[in-house]
C-alpha cells in the first residue's frame, strides 16, 4: 500500500506467527491489532520493544500511578525531552528514576500488556512502517516466540485456580466479610487490593488505579479468592419502577384536551353537576 500499512484478517493464532516473519525480515515499526481489546506492538529490527493497549497501564501510568514519579516532576522531564528526544534518558539524568529500574518497568509492561491482550479475540491487525514508536521502551527488545511462551505460561497459571481467566478479568469483586474483619493482619499488597475493590472495579481496573501489572494484580486476587478474602460483587437486579418524570409541585395539573377526531373530552366524576338545580 502507498501509505505504508497492510491490512489483513486473521485469527488469534496468526498474530504469533505474523511476529515471528516480521523477525526473520528484521522489520522495523508496528503491528496495531484491533479487537475488543486490541494494542499496538511496536518491533526494532524484528525484536518487540513495547506493546502498547488500553487493557494494560502504561509505563508512563505505572510510573506515575505507583508515585514513584510526581506529575510535576513528568511535565518537567518531557518538557526537557522535546517532542522527539531521549524520555528515558532525560527522567535518568534528572534523578527521578535510576536506568536498571526503568528498564525493568518497561519489561515488565511489555509483557503485561501481552498478557492483556491475549484475554482477548483479535478481529485484524495491520502492519504499519511508519507509525512512531513509544517514547519508553524495552531497549534490546525482546525474542517474540519467548514473549509467545511467557504469555501462554500466564495464562495457564492463573486458569488452574480461575477457569475462565477472560470471564475473571471481567468480574467486579468486593472484599469478604473475613477480609473486612482482618484486613489489619494482612500484607500491603493485598490490603491495597481490597481497599481498592469496592465492588465497581474489575482485576484490570484494581491493576489500573494501583499502578501495577495486570498480571500481578490477577494473581494476588487468585490467592485472595483461595484464602476466602474475595468475593465476586453479585449482579444487580434491573429496575422494576415506572420511569416516570418527576413531576414540579409548582406546576399547574394538566389540562384535559379534545382529542383530534373532533369529540368532546370525556368528564371525569369532577365534572358532573346535580341535576336539580333547585
Amino acid at each position: 500500500m502507498s501509505d505504508g500499512t497492510e491490512r489483513h484478517r486473521t485469527s488469534p493464532r496468526n498474530v504469533p506467527g505474523l511476529l515471528l516473519s516480521l523477525q526473520q525480515d528484521r522489520f522495523s515499526g508496528a503491528v496495531v491489532v484491533s479487537g475488543s481489546i486490541g494494542g499496538t506492538i511496536h518491533l526494532h529490527h524484528g525484536a518487540i520493544r513495547a506493546i502498547e493497549t488500553p487493557g494494560a497501564p502504561t509505563v508512563e501510568a505505572l510510573l506515575l500511578k505507583s508515585r514513584r514519579i510526581g506529575e510535576v516532576e513528568w511535565d518537567a522531564a518531557c518538557t526537557a525531552a522535546g517532542p522527539g528526544g531521549r524520555l528515558d534518558a532525560t527522567l535518568v539524568e534528572q534523578g527521578h528514576i535510576g536506568a536498571a529500574e526503568l528498564e525493568v518497568l518497561c519489561v515488565g509492561a511489555l509483557y503485561d500488556a501481552a498478557f492483556a491482550m491475549a484475554l482477548s479475540t483479535p478481529d485484524s491487525w495491520q502492519v504499519d512502517r511508519e507509525t512512531p514508536g513509544p517514547r519508553l521502551s524495552h531497549q534490546e527488545g525482546t525474542d517474540p516466540r519467548r514473549l509467545t511462551e511467557e504469555t501462554s505460561r500466564r495464562v495457564r497459571q492463573l486458569a488452574k485456580s480461575l477457569g475462565s481467566v477472560r470471564e475473571f478479568g471481567q468480574e467486579r469483586i468486593r472484599p469478604s466479610a473475613r477480609a473486612t474483619a482482618g484486613i489489619g493482619r494482612l500484607s500491603a499488597r493485598y490490603r491495597d487490593i481490597l481497599l481498592s475493590a469496592d465492588g465497581r472495579r474489575t482485576p484490570r481496573d484494581i491493576a489500573f488505579a494501583l499502578g501495577r501489572g495486570v498480571y500481578a494484580v490477577m494473581l494476588d486476587i487468585s490467592r485472595m479468592k483461595a484464602l476466602q478474602l474475595i468475593q465476586p460483587e453479585p449482579p444487580q437486579a434491573p429496575a422494576t419502577a415506572p420511569r416516570v418524570a418527576p413531576r414540579d409541585p409548582g406546576a399547574e395539573p394538566p389540562r384535559a384536551v379534545a382529542p383530534t377526531g373532533g369529540g368532546l373530552p370525556r368528564r371525569t366524576p369532577a365534572d358532573r353537576r346535580p341535576e336539580s338545580a333547585g
